[in-house]
Formats: C-alpha cells, structure tokens, sequence
C-alpha cells in the first residue's frame, strides 16, 4: 500500500472519530437540556400548586384589610374623588396611564367584559376605577374619554402627582416614569407601573391584590371568592 493511501485511511478514521465524538456529545447535550426542561416544568408546576394552596386566589387576600387613607384627587367629571367614593360598596382599583401600549387597555378590557359576564348572570360588580399614574399627560377630560371607552360606568381619576404617589405607597403600587427609546421631546416617555386589580371592601379597606395574567372568568371567580370570605 501506497503511504498516500495510508494517509487517505488515516484522515478517514480521524474524521469517522471526530464525527463520531460531536454526535455522541451532541445527543449528551440534547439529553442534558431535556432532562433540565423537564425539571423546569416540574418545578413550574410545584410552584403554582403552592401558590394555588397558599392563597384561594390568583393573588393575595389581606387579614386584616389594609386602612387607606384616600387623598383629595379629580374624577373624571371634574368632581374630588375621596374616601366617599370608595366606601358603601366593593371597588375595584387599577393603577396605569392611556398612553399604555398594552398592559392598561389589556387589563380594562378584561375587567369590562368580567362586569358584562357578572350583569348576564346577576350578579354584582365593584364599582371601577382607573387611577392614572401619569398625571403629567393625563388630563382630566381625555381620561373620562379613556375609560368609558371600555364601560360607560368606569370612572378616571388623577390629580396632583404627590397626592397620586401618597395614594400608591399605601397600596403597595409600584410605578416609575422612563425615557422612551424613540423619545423625541420631554412627553415621549413609558411608565412601568404595577399591573395588579386591587379589591377594596365596602368599608374602603383595601382587601386583595389580584394578580395578572387577567382573565374575565378568573376575575369572576376571585371576586366571589374574596366576597364569600368577608
């Protein structure tokens, strides 16, 4: 045999064996990243099942519930929203702006048709508030137009941004105002702001926190929920 057709053998069985070690260690890698996906999932699962346990809810119930003291905002009607608006019935509160790209028309078309499936089946609705979180924007007259958008009885509510931030710090509402990244002038910003439904009581005691993912059945059920244990 010729030394060049040994070389040509040499190469082959060098190749064969690289080869051979990139499957064997690719299927290693694809076994690996399966065997954490599954442990993922299973993790993910034990998750929900111990939030599901823990709370009756999809969110937290407070005991006792939390005493808020409401400061003097607007309506949307121009009229001062206080401590009267949230006391006598069940309300529903809701923490975002209008210029919200998806999380604020989202939620309040969510909890428009949650109201619409509790009027078909009878039964009561907390009363709804938008409180806006971007008061800088949000004037009076275009946040009426916002929320009635979504249900004619919703009612917007701004007013004097401390008086707003006084407001969330009691309700464990988080938000903060960032640069946009197309921003072009001092109005072109997004705030990042909480996204939790937020159940008072008829007494205005902040109750619950329901958290997202929204869904109007899921709305249905905890408010019931919440309501049954009162």
């Amino acid at each position: 045999m010729s030394i060049k057709s040994k070389a040509i053998i040499v190469v082959a069985a060098v190749v064969a064996m690289s080869a051979g070690y990139w499957f064997s260690t690719l299927q290693q890698n694809r076994n690996v990243e399966t065997t954490d996906n599954i442990k993922q999932n299973v993790r993910d699962a034990a998750l929900a099942e111990a939030r599901r346990n823990f709370s009756p809810i999809q969110g937290t119930i407070l005991s006792p519930a939390r005493k808020i003291a409401v400061p003097a905002l607007i309506k949307d009607d121009g009229s001062v929203f206080t401590q009267d608006d949230l006391t006598g019935h069940w309300s529903l509160l809701f923490f975002g702006y209008t210029n919200c790209p998806d999380i604020c028309p989202i939620t309040m078309g969510v909890t428009a048709q949650a109201k619409k499936l509790a009027q078909d089946s009878k039964q009561l609705f907390p009363e709804v508030y938008f409180i806006s979180v971007d008061p800088q924007r949000d004037k009076v007259e275009m946040l009426g137009e916002y929320v009635q958008y979504f249900d004619k009885d919703f009612i917007g509510v701004t007013g004097d941004e401390k008086l707003i931030k006084a407001l969330t710090l009691q309700m464990s509402v988080v938000y903060m105002k960032m640069s946009s990244a197309d921003s072009t002038s001092d109005d072109s910003y997004v705030v990042d702001h909480s996204s939790a439904l937020l159940l008072l009581n008829p007494e205005g005691k902040l109750t619950a926190f329901m958290n997202p993912p929204h869904e109007a059945n899921v709305i249905l059920k905890d408010l019931e929920k919440v309501i049954s244990l009162q």
